[in-house]
């Protein structure tokens, strides 16, 4: 196996290259939400009606998980894999964390809960998830098993509010603190 990580790109290059992706993973999360009829209008929002509690939901979930991580960011696993994310994602600025945060969280659960999880269902859809997170490689094992617990957490919010304004919340909450977790955590 080969050990070399290659170097990390500049923020700006990352930022671009991420928004480039999230755009393409949402336009295609719509297109197959067209495919399946699922309606565009409401899919983020819902009806209007429980915005605010679908935003301090899906934000509260997140602060929670992000607390999580912080609990057991010094747990072996999880401190090799913080610095395999840091060799690979370099020193971005906040500014640029903040776009991969956005980026990420709505590219994602476009695709993912609004026209995955319809299709294939909760579980193969979080499992989905996690797999293209972490893939099989050992290196990113604890990223699959925290990515797949996610994607249920994700999946549940959808479930309940009936829209993606929760998990898009949530997601972007979790990316946002974590990366900055990961990024700014010294090395042992």
């Amino acid at each position: 196996m080969d050990d070399h990580t290659p170097e990390a790109p500049s923020s700006g290059a990352l930022v671009l290259t991420a928004w480039v992706f999230y755009l393409l993973m949402t336009l295609v999360g719509l297109g197959l939400m067209l495919v399946q009829d699922l309606p565009f209008e409401g899919a983020i929002l819902g009806d209007g009606a429980n915005v605010g509690f679908d935003a301090l939901l899906g934000a509260g979930c997140g602060i929670a998980v992000v607390g999580l991580t912080w609990l057991f960011r010094d747990l072996g696993p999880v401190r090799e894999l913080n610095q395999e994310l840091r060799a690979l994602l370099g020193q971005p600025s906040s500014l640029a964390i903040a776009g991969l945060a956005v980026s990420s969280a709505i590219g994602e659960e476009i695709f993912f809960r609004g026209a995955l999880q319809p299709l294939l269902g909760f579980w193969i859809t979080a499992a989905l998830f996690g797999l293209l997170h972490g893939g099989t490689s050992r290196r990113f094992r604890v990223w699959t098993i925290f990515a797949v617990a996610a994607g249920l957490l994700l999946g549940w919010l959808a479930t309940y509010t009936e829209n993606l304004l929760a998990p898009i919340l949530c997601h972007m909450t979790i990316n946002y603190f974590n990366l900055h977790l990961v990024v700014g955590t010294e090395s042992s």
